[in-house]
């Protein structure tokens, strides 16, 4: 199996359409030991060239007669594409046992639930439209 470096490297450095034969062949392993998209989803520039790369692949085999295969192949590759590698945990102990803890450190948030007074309402006139010609009558004058 290749190392995890080489892999990405190997397929940054790539042309479209070598990229393109490439991701053929990962996707046509189906379920291989093999397949690199673990490594692929570690990188988001690669990761997003692959799932352009599988959109692509996905539509010129629409038409194939091994359809529902490729279809199949390509899901399971877009599934282990969207998969996140899990980080590893990050030691959140405090170094000094003095230092106030971030939460600590913030100011309580309060909302206001009361709407303001009605003196500082803003109140919308309404909006009349108009035809082409047609004069604006005021409803106030009668």
């Amino acid at each position: 199996m290749r190392d995890h470096s080489t892999t990405i490297e190997h397929w940054l450095g790539l042309a479209h359409p070598d990229l393109t034969e490439h991701v053929r062949r990962a996707v046509r392993g189906g379920s291989t030991a093999t397949a690199p998209w673990s490594e692929v989803a570690a990188h988001p520039v690669l990761a997003a060239r692959a799932r352009g790369i599988l959109s692509a692949l996905q539509s010129q085999m629409a038409d194939h007669r091994d359809h529902a295969m490729w279809t199949l192949w390509i899901n399971t590759a877009r599934r282990a594409l969207n998969t996140i590698p899990t980080p590893t945990p990050i030691n959140t102990q405090p170094t000094s046992a003095t230092a106030p803890s971030p939460a600590e450190q913030l100011p309580a948030i309060t909302i206001a639930t009361t709407p303001p007074p009605r003196s500082q309402r803003h109140t919308v006139p309404p909006v009349t439209f108009l035809t082409a010609g047609q004069m604006p009558t005021n409803s106030t004058e009668q």
